[in-house]
């Protein structure tokens, strides 16, 4: 799993302590969208409650 993704299960498991993989995904790693300019994290908590952290893809130089 590249380095954007870990960074932004941290961000999750910081905020929540404790995540699950979200809806009917198996792994936290299938829990990722691609939306133009973004990756978006989807994961659920403790609560059944689905949550999203994002971050902004690098830029080309």
């Amino acid at each position: 799993m590249d380095k954007m993704k870990l960074d932004l299960i941290r961000q999750a498991v910081r905020a929540h302590k404790k995540i699950y993989p979200c809806g009917t995904k198996s792994t936290l790693g299938e829990c990722f969208t691609f939306e133009k300019d973004k990756v978006l994290f989807w994961f659920d908590t403790e609560d059944r409650s689905t949550h999203l952290v994002m971050q902004r893809l690098a830029q080309p130089a």
